[in-house]
């Protein structure tokens, strides 16, 4: 047992970092690298403070800012973390941790972002989605179709970009102590190793939010173009989704050997391409935010001021994201119950469909009267009408049914059994509510008056003949 613990410890310090001597075979080549990673840090980590901090000045529309301002700290976050990993390669798992569990608030605050731009609650939101048309699911689910119309879209995306919301962070902590022991072995790709399965959750978990969050803007962004989305996806797009993808492929060619170097090892050399294409995206991605996230559009006709601090405390404080947190699960529990009640609602009206159809069978209507008395005397004390030449089946009357036989037409000269002015089904008692008289003349007459009018035309056709 202490063999195998012993091999899988070696083989996690395996990797040799680069070397700063002067007296190494790697200085020239590190150190060219480390200037240019230091110079795109310092690049754009001053174009996002400034913009951060024009934003601040004129934080005139918090519910928008505060989500532009966690999305501009992306870039200082990233190129800061990736900037100290590429210098102090040992420690760099630690950097790289803080630098990949900030991707988790990136991603819910650009998706509150969109639904802020959509409305600023959520009934507004669905109210705007009422009239949208079902879509196609975007690959590989194209097969499947479902309808922004309802309040399960709104739920259902959200719930699919907070999810990573939870496992970002919680993979985060658990990197944390795997390192600690000596266990994560963050260049290992063998399944013995925790880097193997956190990065397979990680990259589940991230392709999930995106999907959600990809599905989300087709859906809106017709509907939100005046505050131009597609250089804000673009944005986050960029840094989260491609600079993940970028890592995951590095690591790919490390482990197939397509990346060597003669004076470092393929592990630290693929981690030292991976910090320093992200300095560099972080540069195109700090350009792309000017032109994405600029603050003229908050900036009020006569230019007025806001305290620095009063926006950097509503923007650095994450009491929205634990609000999500607590009201999902609710939200997700009302939908099932919105659910269940529109099943039972259309089984109700399903059902009443069957009685109506039942009531009337292709215009041939059986109707029998009975009057109270000896039911044994069949030839005196009961009557019938028939109507049409099929006879009414025998089988037990629904409540509709037997409501709407309780009334009859009124019939003037007692001709079915009745008395004068009283309708032979008078004597039957309701038993739920009936229909009116007019009702009940229309359903029981018209049919037949519309055979009539056929039987007439026909006695025409044959005495013109």
């Amino acid at each position: 047992m202490s063999d195998n613990t012993t091999t899988v410890i070696d083989e996690c310090s395996a990797a040799t970092g680069p070397s700063f001597d002067p007296s190494s075979p790697d200085f020239l080549l590190v150190s060219q690298m480390w200037l240019v990673t230091v110079i795109f840090s310092i690049l754009s980590t001053l174009l996002s403070f400034y913009l951060v901090y024009r934003h601040f000045q004129y934080y005139f529309k918090p519910n928008y800012q505060r989500h532009i301002v966690r999305i501009l700290l992306m870039v200082p976050i990233y190129t800061i973390c990736s900037c100290l990993s590429f210098r102090f390669f040992n420690n760099s798992i630690w950097f790289d941790i803080v630098r990949d569990g900030y991707e988790a608030f990136v991603i819910y605050s650009f998706f509150h972002l969109l639904m802020d731009y959509l409305g600023p609650d959520f009934e507004t939101r669905h109210q705007r989605l009422i009239n949208k048309p079902s879509r196609t699911c975007l690959f590989p689910f194209i097969c499947f179709k479902y309808s922004p119309r309802g309040h399960a879209f709104l739920i259902n995306c959200r719930v699919l970009v907070l999810q990573y919301v939870v496992v970002r962070p919680c993979m985060t902590v658990l990197a944390l102590i795997l390192q600690s022991f000596e266990v994560l072995c963050p260049n290992s790709s063998s399944p013995l190793h925790g880097e193997f399965w956190i990065s397979w959750i990680n990259m589940f978990s991230v392709t999930i939010a995106m999907y959600g969050l990809l599905e989300f803007y087709l859906v809106i962004h017709h509907d939100i173009a005046e505050h131009k989305p597609f250089y804000k996806i673009v944005a986050v797009k960029l840094v989260v989704f491609f600079s993940f993808w970028q890592s995951i492929v590095l690591s790919l060619l490390q482990s197939t050997g397509v990346l060597s170097s003669t004076a470092l090892s393929a592990d630290s050399f693929s981690d030292l391409i991976q910090s320093f294409l992200v300095c560099a995206e972080m540069v195109i991605a700090a350009f792309l935010h000017i032109r994405a996230f600029s603050h003229h559009e908050f900036v009020p006709s006569p230019a007025q001021k806001t305290p620095i601090w009063a926006g950097m405390k509503d923007a650095l404080w994450p009491k929205d994201i634990v609000s999500d947190l607590r009201a999902a699960p609710i939200d997700v529990r009302q939908q099932a119950r919105r659910r269940r009640e529109k099943r039972a609602t259309r089984k109700l009206a399903a059902m009443n469909a069957d009685d109506f159809a039942d009531d009337i069978s292709l215009n041939n209507i059986d109707v029998e009267y009975g009057r109270t008395g000896d039911d044994s005397d069949d030839d005196s004390d009961a009557a019938s009408v028939k109507v049409g030449s099929v006879k009414s089946p025998t089988r037990a009357q629904s409540p509709m049914k037997t409501s709407r036989l309780a009334t009859g037409p009124v019939v003037e000269n007692g001709l079915f059994g009745g008395t004068a002015g009283q309708s032979p089904l008078a004597v039957q008692p309701p038993i739920v509510a009936p229909a009116s008289p007019a009702d009940m003349q229309t359903f029981l007459f018209d049919n037949t008056a519309e055979d009539e009018g056929d039987d007439n035309e026909e006695d025409e056709d044959d005495h013109k003949q």
